[in-house]
């Protein structure tokens, strides 16, 4: 039996009745008035007028992961996002009162983010999510649909196995190589969307370091791992405040050129101001 529920905005966080394993689907999304920018579940599209131009940046309205959710899928084109619960601590349920697993909205970094309050965001957004609860419960079954359930029961293994892989991976990518391999895989996809003059010469030392990881040279967990995953954040943060510049300097660009305009407009009235106290 499947449960669907509206995603309410007037609450901190919102519990949802679901057992660990379980999936939630998150459909929909939330326009802004104001900038045009689409925030769904888990993405907030940013329209081509926007400072920096068109893109996609990867939080949306909700934290799952701090409401006890692992993120499995999500589509910034559909606005669906599928959640799987993971029974872990839920940190932002606890901090506003409510019970594990939960919903906890981001409206207030999303609202920083915009140079806002929460509230004057909150009044420009207009649409909604949906939220579906999937359950795995199964209804009784007449002899003649035994065949099927046959081939469902073969279905719903591979789901089992699948669901014990996506366990054993998780805690893996929760092992210290995990998330090292991790921290390397996240600056290699960094530098590959970085400025080039930048990313040349840290590339090949990336390339390096993950090829080194991969074939078991060094221990993550070992103090030479540690050195290696601390060479790694510097990169990181070096490539994430080069992010920041660039995206600064492209909306200076965008602001420089309508005060030229906007300049050269006022310079057109005073001109035609001019001409016509000089007839009279």
């Amino acid at each position: 039996m499947t449960q669907t529920f509206t995603l309410r905005r007037d609450v901190a966080a919102q519990h949802v009745d679901v057992a660990p394993g379980g999936e939630i689907v998150l459909r929909g999304k939330l326009v802004c008035s104001t900038d045009a920018s689409v925030i769904d579940a888990a993405t907030t599209t940013w329209p081509a007028g926007a400072p920096g131009g068109a893109s996609v940046d990867s939080g949306g309205l909700v934290d799952l992961e701090q409401g006890g959710f692992h993120m499995t899928s999500r589509d910034p084109a559909t606005h669906e996002v599928h959640a799987i619960a993971t029974g872990d601590p839920a940190p932002a349920c606890a901090l506003a009162g409510v019970e594990a697993p939960c919903l906890p909205l981001r409206l207030l970094p999303l609202a920083r983010s915009r140079l806002q309050t929460a509230q004057e965001l909150g009044s420009c957004l207009h649409g909604g999510i949906t939220v579906e609860v999937r359950d795995a419960v199964l209804p009784p079954v007449a002899p003649a649909a035994v065949p099927y359930v046959q081939g469902a029961a073969v279905l719903l293994g591979a789901s089992v196995l699948a669901s014990i892989g996506w366990v054993v991976q998780r805690r893996r990518a929760r092992s210290p190589f995990g998330r090292l391999l991790d921290l390397a895989k996240r600056t290699r996809a960094k530098l590959r969307a970085a400025d080039p003059v930048v990313a040349a010469p840290l590339v090949p030392a990336v390339e390096a370091a993950l090829g080194a990881l991969k074939r078991r040279r060094v221990d993550a967990a070992s103090t030479e791992g540690k050195r290696v995953a601390e060479v790694l954040r510097r990169v990181e943060l070096r490539l994430d405040a080069s992010a920041v510049e660039a995206r600064a300097g492209r909306e200076q660009q965008a602001a420089d050129e309508l005060v030229r305009e906007i300049e050269s407009a006022l310079e057109a009235v005073d001109e035609v101001d001019g001409a016509r106290r000089g007839g009279a």
